[in-house]
């Protein structure tokens, strides 16, 4: 699991969705195998100063 501590996460919808297509661009496992829905991630990045991904 990588945690990443984010200095200035999103703050609009906007923003968190673009950020949320790039988490899935980079393959993380917890996007890309259905288990958090793309939108439910999205949303997660707005005024998160943490996140998580993990790989297999």
């Amino acid at each position: 699991m990588i945690h990443v501590s984010v200095a200035r996460p999103p703050r609009d919808a906007d923003h968190a969705n673009r950020l949320a297509l790039e988490h899935v661009l980079t393959g993380a496992d917890n996007i890309n195998d259905g288990t958090v829905p793309y939108r439910d991630h999205a949303a997660s990045l707005l005024d998160s100063p943490l996140w998580s991904f993990w790989r297999d």
